[in-house]
Order: structure tokens, then C-alpha cells, then sequence
């Protein structure tokens, strides 16, 4: 196994289109996606949150040859809602502004029909809207600690919460998917939930959930950088901060 990681290993860096080329041997259905760009919307929620990343994305479908089906797409919530995405337009172009970070979720059970099922949820949630009450709750916390102010956000009448559509934050909206996909297929819920010190979440905390807490997670393992056209294995958070900023 080691000889065969050596391997793998002296291929990087490379080329994002011979990494998506086989994106079906390098990637896995369900790993999560982590990204950044110098956009102002994507300066504001990091600051907003307190994360070096600014959006999350899971991976929803891989390339099938077989079937002449040839793109890698994700599922994510963005302010417009929760959609299917090519993940090749975070990365391609002549000039591609996504920073990105891929991370892994293993385990006993997490095998490829959890995250079909996984999958199967989030995609229920299609056209749901995204969170902004929740990030703008986030955002005073972080920023400011201002938790009186948060409590005061968080008391709306029940019928009104009753009525209340389900919203998400990106990375929320991830946590969501892995919760109910364990509840339903059997597996502890604590394998999933990605936030470290965090074991029974209040549906609260799991949507709050961000992606500063999916980069720093002890639950995930740390697989790849793609940046300026490249694409980079990585074995810690630290190694990719680096390579993000350009070190």
C-alpha cells in the first residue's frame, strides 16, 4: 500500500484537467469541498464567520465513461439556494479564482450508499433558501461576541418557526445531510458530526455549523489544493493554508 501512495503522490502536482480527466479515481461521491476567492462577497463571509474558507460544497456526482457522462458536479447552498454545480467551473478557465480544498469523511459504514443517501437528502432541499439570519447571528458572535444579541435573534414567536421554511448556511446544509443520512442508515450519529467538541447538536448548532469547522475537523482527512490551474495532494489544514497563500 505504501509503494502505491508513493506513487499516487509523485503525480502531484498536476494539471486540472488531468486531475478531473480521472476525477473519478482521485475523487470520491461525498467529499467536501472547500473554497475561497479574492471576491468581495467571499472576503465578507469569511470575516462574517471567522474562516479562511468561504463556501462548502459536497460532491454529488462522478464522471461515469461508460455512460459518456463525463463532469464532476456538487451539491451546495448558495444565496440564490441550494443547487447542482460543475465542479470544474470553480477551477478552470484562463484565469480560475476558486481556491479550493477537498476533504474526506471515512469510517466504518461511510461507504459509497451512505453518501448515495446523503446525497438523496440534500437533493430534497433543492431551491430551499439560504440562511442569512443564521450567518448574520454567526457573524455577531464572531466578530463581536456580542451572544446577548445573538439570544435576542434566536427568540422568534413558535407559529412563526413553525412556518419558517428550512434554511441553510453552506456548510450547514452539509452537517444536515450527514446527521439525517447516519439517523437513517443506523450509524452514530456522533461519526458525522464534523464540528470538534460538538456531539449532540441542537438543530442550531448544526446549522451554524462553518467552514472554518469543516477545515479544522478531526473527522476529515485532508486530500487535495487546487489553485491557479494546479492541483495538489495535502495531508493537513496548515499545508493547505500555505499553499492557498501562497507560500
Amino acid at each position: 500500500m505504501s509503494a502505491n501512495v508513493g506513487v499516487e503522490k509523485s503525480q502531484f502536482p498536476m494539471t486540472v484537467k488531468a486531475f478531473f480527466d480521472e476525477a473519478d479515481h482521485w475523487l470520491n461521491r461525498g467529499d467536501i469541498l472547500l473554497s475561497r476567492s479574492p471576491l468581495i462577497a467571499s472576503l465578507l463571509i469569511r470575516l462574517a464567520s471567522g474562516s479562511f474558507f468561504s463556501h462548502a460544497a459536497l460532491v454529488f456526482l462522478l464522471p461515469q465513461k461508460s455512460e459518456h457522462f463525463t463532469n464532476t458536479f456538487v451539491i451546495e447552498s448558495l444565496f440564490r439556494g441550494v443547487g447542482i454545480a460543475n465542479l470544474e467551473t470553480y477551477v478552470s478557465g484562463r484565469n480560475p479564482i476558486e481556491e479550493v480544498g477537498i476533504l474526506r469523511l471515512e469510517g466504518q459504514g461511510l461507504n459509497q450508499e451512505f453518501f448515495k443517501r446523503v446525497n438523496g437528502i440534500l437533493l430534497n432541499e433543492v431551491n430551499k433558501p439560504y440562511d442569512f439570519r443564521r450567518l448574520w447571528r454567526i457573524a455577531l458572535s464572531t466578530l463581536f461576541g456580542l451572544q446577548q444579541a445573538v439570544n435576542r435573534m434566536r427568540r422568534r414567536p413558535n407559529i412563526y418557526r413553525r412556518w419558517m421554511p428550512r434554511q441553510f448556511i453552506c456548510s450547514g446544509f452539509i452537517q444536515y445531510g450527514l446527521f439525517q443520512a447516519a439517523e437513517v442508515s443506523g450509524i452514530a450519529t456522533e461519526c458525522v458530526v464534523l464540528k470538534n467538541g460538538l456531539f449532540e447538536p441542537t438543530p442550531d448548532e448544526m446549522m451554524g455549523i462553518t467552514p472554518e469547522d469543516l477545515a479544522t475537523s478531526q473527522k476529515l482527512t485532508w486530500k487535495y489544493v487546487i489553485r491557479r490551474g494546479w492541483v495538489y495532494q495535502v495531508e493537513s489544514y496548515a499545508e493547505a493554508k500555505k499553499l492557498i497563500s501562497g507560500a
